[in-house]
């Protein structure tokens, strides 16, 4: 069976976009495979020649983490003030190299700029389908918000075990925190919770401690079917959750991190959870879309008999 280009492109896509999402979980992936898997995806799905993830730094400027078709050597130094407004930041070229056309993606996660991804092409105007094309715009963009919220997932894990060693309290650390975060014992107690599981609950944070985590996260009086923190608990590993609970109004993303004292004991898990209903959902559009357009592609070029 032949296809047509419209639908060898799609069928791209959606290769491109399920390897990028579909992250192994069965072990905790490192802060520096992830920035070279994003960089990866990002030059496959724009069919870029070469790619460049820049990070925020502590000095609040982008600067280069990770290069793929660019020696690192020549852009290490290169840095752009993240304070600089959002449409000077993409409109302008992030390095002086030899391409003929580039393009400036941002990772934004929680309506904060955290990074940019940056594609260069030998191709004049090569990315110009991306700001022409509303499909391919909100693909490329679903697909750096989906690395935007990974790289901020590692750097909150690290954050955790940093908190652990320099014994900082923890709900002054959690609370500025989005994501429902919380602390549950070997007995599915919850020890310690951020605000925002109160918040998202619509109970006082004193409430919730010392409650069973399946009746405030999914409203039942067992553990939930797929548990993660039941599997964590039983490999002492982190371990990751996709969810839709209409308890919880969402599909989240959780994952369990085993809590061990200093002693080395295993008392619990961190858990995570974060809301990834509006990712999730746009994902379904998109693919529905881009299929319906397939679809309408070949209808045009094999009208049916009559």
């Amino acid at each position: 069976m032949s296809y047509t280009p419209l639908e060898k492109k799609l069928h791209k896509r959606i290769n491109i976009l399920s390897d990028a999402f579909l992250l192994p979980s069965s072990k905790v992936p490192d802060y520096k495979s992830i920035l070279r898997t994003a960089a990866k995806h990002l030059k496959l799905f724009t069919e870029a020649d070469a790619s460049v993830l820049m990070l925020n730094n502590k000095n609040g400027s982008l600067v280069p983490v990770c290069s793929i078709g660019i020696p690192f050597s020549k852009i290490k130094d290169a840095a752009l003030p993240s304070s600089m407004r959002l449409k000077d930041i993409i409109s302008r070229p992030a390095f002086e190299v030899r391409y003929a056309s580039f393009m400036n993606t941002p990772l934004i996660h929680n309506r904060k700029l955290i990074g940019l991804s940056a594609v260069f092409s030998t191709v004049p105007e090569k990315f110009n389908t991306f700001e022409h094309s509303k499909h391919e715009n909100q693909f490329l963009t679903m697909l750096a918000s989906y690395f935007a919220t990974t790289i901020e997932n590692i750097m909150l894990n690290d954050t955790i075990k940093s908190i652990e060693h320099s014994k900082i309290d923890w709900e002054n650390t959690f609370d500025v925190i989005d994501d429902l975060i919380s602390i549950h014992d070997t007995d599915f107690n919850i020890v310690r919770a951020n605000m925002a599981v109160a918040k998202k609950f619509n109970m006082d944070i004193r409430d919730i401690v010392g409650k069973k985590c399946y009746k405030i996260f999914h409203g039942t009086d067992e553990p939930w079917k797929t548990c993660p923190h039941i599997r964590s608990m039983e490999t002492k590993t982190k371990c990751i959750e996709e969810i839709e609970d209409p308890h919880m109004c969402g599909i989240f993303s959780i994952v369990a991190l085993p809590y061990f004292i200093t002693s080395g004991k295993y008392i619990g898990s961190i858990h995570i959870a974060r809301n990834i209903t509006e990712s999730k959902n746009t994902l379904s559009r998109l693919i529905q879309t881009e299929k319906t357009d397939v679809e309408n592609d070949s209808n045009e070029k094999y009208p049916p008999d009559k």
